[in-house]
């Protein structure tokens, strides 16, 4: 029993000493490497981003000019049509009945202008006749061949023919006066004949029909049948602060502008929009019109610029990303995939002095030459991961390795072609 107990009490103490063994010890594993850049500085050019609305160049609600019933429509909704396509037509029967009868009018009203003028000239006939009577007699009775009252009964045969030219004269004035009525309802008769037959005043694409085949339209009050829209070109229309206007007030003034407002004519600034799933301002337009005072409700100044859409894709009523060229300026540029976004909006992964991992906030803008234009949160020395970044979490240690040296800022530099709102 003594002598367990003395084997056992050896095997303890020496228990410790095969534990303190170094190979046993817990070693850290090596920071992750990760591989950083400095920004990249050029000069790009300022960009003013706001949101637009895309608004018809022209709308045009197609209506009904004359009452009748619809008897034709002769397009496919959602078509595109030409200027002077027919696109409906309303029964013109009832038109060309008072086109006949106000051409048949016009017809009686001359018949009669020409009796009054054969009346006239037999009038005429009669009382230059007349006198060379009352003449004859006149001669006749200062001999005593002619009583005076054969005498007066000429005179006042000779003044009834006077007054049968003046009623034939009437006559022919007041039919003048129905021709000219009668042409007037002619004129107005094949007025209303021709808008029985319905065509659309430009090139568009019209919409649906919203007057069936059969309906009366057009019955005190002007029906609406249709509407067309022009799509090329398209207004972009946006606002933009008052603070932001003086800003372009002030640097036309440097430029040496006109002062004034500026016109369609006088304003060459190009203005570029990205619909909601494109990336950057793919689309190019110039400026169209400014509005004539800042709303003091909204403190706003509306503009409205003009874009090509021959192909179509952009649809009036849509929400744009609107970017306005400004001034250029020293700017930083990251590649877009050494940034991360979330609910707070992008950021970059920044390693400090101590090699520890800072996760930076920071305020983007467009593309120059592909890369991202950062506005604010970053210094030009930063060291900002743009390689392993699912290896650098914030306020962990990290081994960074310098990437390649990026191109030079004359060569970065470009025009913005994106945004990130």
């Amino acid at each position: 029993m003594r002598r367990f107990s003395l084997a056992a009490l050896l095997s303890l103490l020496l228990l410790p000493l095969g534990c303190s063994d170094p190979k046993n010890e817990f070693q850290a594993p090596p920071p992750p490497e990760v591989t950083v850049a400095s920004p990249e500085q050029a000069r790009v050019a300022d960009l003013l981003e706001v949101t637009g609305e895309t608004v018809p160049y022209k709308r045009v609600e197609i209506r009904a000019r004359v009452e009748g019933y619809l008897q034709e429509a002769s397009f496919t909704e959602g078509a595109m049509v030409e200027e002077g396509d027919q696109l409906f037509v309303i029964d013109p029967a009832p038109f060309q009945a008072a086109v006949d009868a106000a051409k048949a009018a016009e017809e009686v009203a001359n018949a009669r202008k020409r009796s009054a003028e054969a009346v006239i000239k037999q009038a005429q006939a009669k009382a230059a006749n007349d006198q060379a009577q009352y003449n004859r007699a006149a001669r006749a009775a200062q001999s005593g061949g002619v009583t005076q009252a054969e005498l007066d009964e000429l005179r006042t045969k000779y003044q009834n023919s006077v007054a049968e030219i003046d009623v034939a004269q009437a006559s022919i004035e007041s039919a003048a006066s129905e021709i000219t009525a009668a042409q007037a309802t002619v004129r107005q008769e094949e007025l209303d004949l021709g808008y029985t037959k319905i065509t659309s005043p430009i090139k568009g694409r019209v919409g649906k029909e919203q007057v069936d085949i059969g309906n009366l339209v057009g019955a005190g009050e002007s029906t609406l049948l249709t509407n067309v829209i022009q799509y090329d070109p398209i207004y972009v229309t946006f606002t933009i602060n008052e603070a932001e206007l003086r800003r372009f007030q002030k640097a036309a003034q440097e430029r040496g502008d006109a002062p004034g407002p500026k016109t369609r004519d006088n304003n060459d600034r190009k203005i570029l929009i990205g619909l909601a799933d494109e990336e950057g301002y793919p689309h190019e337009g110039s400026f169209d019109y400014a509005d004539l005072a800042v709303d003091r409700a909204t403190g706003t100044y509306l503009v409205r610029a003009v874009f090509p859409n021959p192909d179509l894709t952009i649809v009036p009523g849509s929400f744009v990303r609107v970017a306005i060229p400004r001034e250029e300026q020293e700017a930083l540029l990251l590649p877009d995939a050494a940034l991360g976004r979330d609910q707070n909006g992008p950021y970059a992964t920044v390693v400090g002095a101590d090699n520890k991992v800072e996760r930076r906030t920071i305020v983007t803008a467009g593309l120059s030459n592909g890369k991202r234009v950062i506005k604010s949160g970053l210094k030009p020395d930063d060291r900002v991961v743009v390689n392993g970044l699912q290896r650098a979490r914030p306020g962990s240690t990290v081994r960074p390795t310098e990437a390649s040296p990026p191109v030079s800022g004359s060569e970065a530099a470009g025009q913005p072609d994106a945004a990130t709102q």
